[in-house]
């Protein structure tokens, strides 16, 4: 049990980060408020990556063991429909047991809980090393960012701070963003049989995609694919049949699936149709450091087995705070397209806070959840970093 000062303390921790706006690519006031915590609460070590994560590290002194790293996304989406809020989206209004604000779940909570955590640990009751990042660009490039820290930093074990209620996430769906282009020939919209209309023959590349049978995964469930964007040449629409449509599709994954294997299986389904490109999205995000992240929106889906000792560590680590722990899937992408996914370390997906309050007005987080939350992580280092 937190003592009534880390109570305060993670309380503090989350509203401090809620305050912060830090919109993608705009996160350097979080980033300070991170590092101002890490330094705060004694880490031994506490750097900014180029992208500009906020990194912390705390060795055990109970002798060489495991690295278990810990993920929290410091940016959010825009607040919208202000006027909508019950409290102002980033007064982080401590009301009603619970603190109101804009990622105050998605997931500055989460991540003060743990920021708090590996801190208020004994160092000489664990081995190994803790590291915590908040990490920067998640809300447009899942995954990315964080290989990147683990790539030079590795780890043996990664805990995906995302909120769960405290459920022990042991897979997620991957997502993939793809354009679909069609190509015809302009004319004067009065003379249309002169040109070669680029919307039609779209049409007949969407009956189609929409017509594929989609992957099954007797774990994740379906795969989807949902098409989120039209949009022709020339736009806006004159009186000129458009050479050119483009579509953007919402692709989500499951296991199995591969750069190769998805691109192949639309240009399967359209077979025949000429004048049609498919390639995924190429995202660049401009980080608040001057660096550029760019990578295909691509981010593959993961499965770790029950049998797994982080799993187990996260079961005993939430059932020690009170709630009773079930293991789950979530249909969203998370960072542990980059840890798991792409880079094969064991990953967990739990959290403090309600996944259903992800991205809407008056997102908060409960008090109770956030230091059960802080404690649950406490006990999950304890466990996989027990002294022998």
């Amino acid at each position: 049990m937190l003592t009534e000062t880390q109570r305060q303390q993670v309380i503090a921790c989350c509203q401090d980060l809620v305050r912060a706006q830090s919109l993608t690519g705009r996160e350097g006031e979080t980033a300070q408020v991170v590092e101002r915590w890490l330094h705060y609460l004694s880490y031994d070590e506490v750097w900014t990556d180029t992208y500009g994560s906020v990194i912390g590290r705390i060795h055990g002194q109970a002798g060489p063991g495991p690295r278990l790293h810990f993920d929290g996304h410091i940016d959010h989406v825009p607040a919208t429909a202000l006027e909508q809020w019950t409290y102002p989206p980033f007064s982080a209004k401590l009301a009603d047991g619970k603190i109101w604000g804009r990622a105050a779940t998605d997931m500055k909570g989460p991540l003060a809980a743990m920021i708090c955590a590996a801190s208020f640990l004994p160092r000489d009751q664990f081995r190994g090393t803790v590291t915590v990042s908040g990490s920067v660009v998640e809300e447009e490039l899942e995954g990315q960012v964080l290989r990147s820290i683990l790539e030079q930093h590795p780890a043996d074990f990664v805990v995906i701070g995302e909120s769960t209620l405290l459920q022990v996430g042991i897979g997620q769906k991957g997502r993939a963003g793809l354009r679909i282009v069609t190509h015809g020939r302009p004319a004067h919209s009065s003379v249309p049989h002169l040109g070669d209309n680029a919307i039609y023959r779209m049409y007949e590349v969407t009956a189609r995609l929409r017509a594929m049978a989609p992957p099954e995964d007797e774990l994740l469930g379906s795969g989807l694919m949902e098409m989120v964007e039209i949009i022709s040449s020339p736009y806006p629409g004159t009186s000129i049949i458009p050479d050119r449509c483009t579509v953007k599709w919402d692709r989500r994954l499951v296991r199995g699936e591969t750069r190769e294997s998805v691109l192949a299986a639309i240009r399967d389904a359209l077979t025949g149709i000429d004048q049609v490109d498919t390639s995924y999205l190429e995202v660049n995000v401009p980080c608040y450091t001057g660096a550029v992240i760019q990578h295909d929106d691509f981010h593959p889906a993961w499965v770790i087995p029950e049998t797994s000792p982080l799993v187990q560590a996260a079961i005993e680590g939430v059932s020690r705070v009170g709630i009773l722990p079930r293991t789950c899937y979530v249909p969203y992408c998370t960072n542990g397209s980059g840890s798991a996914g792409e880079l094969g370390i064991p990953s967990v997906i739990v959290g403090p806070g309600d996944p259903s309050l992800f991205h809407v007005v008056d997102e908060w987080i409960s008090v109770d959840q956030l230091v059960k939350g802080t404690d649950a992580y406490m006990h999950m280092i304890g466990i996989l970093n027990r002294p022998n």
